[in-house]
């Protein structure tokens, strides 16, 4: 679900990598307790391979619709968001816990934005036919009844 359709398919999926990568690389980075960690990997990985299975311009194995990969979008935003506090590391963690709040938020903004209807256009086949004209027709001979 689009607000606006503002952004394109394309540049939504340079996003999503963008967004898996760095989860993966600062919650390893940045460090902390093994719950705030592991979830900016999982969440990261979760991303990136849902990104490699959509049918958008920068799928690998494109067998998800860019539509069902918006829900994953959504997901994605509110495990973030949500994360810290349920698997309670928001005060020892604070460094990935904003990490997270503002990639979530983040990932909103840009899913709401996001024109979904994207679709490969597929090569366009052409067919041709013959139309017959009256010059094309043999001549008969009326008969005469």
């Amino acid at each position: 679900m689009s607000v606006a359709r503002l952004l394109p398919a394309w540049l939504h999926a340079i996003a999503d990598y963008a967004v898996g990568g760095s989860l993966i690389a600062l919650a390893l980075i940045i460090g902390g307790s093994s719950a705030a960690v592991a979830t900016g990997v999982v969440v990261g990985l979760t991303v990136l391979a849902v990104s490699m299975l959509t049918k958008y311009p920068l799928g690998v194995v494109k067998v998800l619709p860019f539509t069902v990969h918006s829900a994953g979008d959504y997901l994605a935003a509110a495990l973030l968001l949500g994360a810290p506090f349920a698997l309670n590391f928001n005060h020892s963690d604070t460094g990935l816990t904003a990490l997270y709040i503002v990639a979530g938020i983040a990932v909103t903004a840009v899913s709401l934005i996001t024109n979904y209807q994207y679709s490969e256009a597929a090569p366009a086949v052409v067919i041709p036919v013959q139309v017959a004209t009256r010059a094309d027709r043999p001549l008969r001979a009326k008969r005469a009844s």
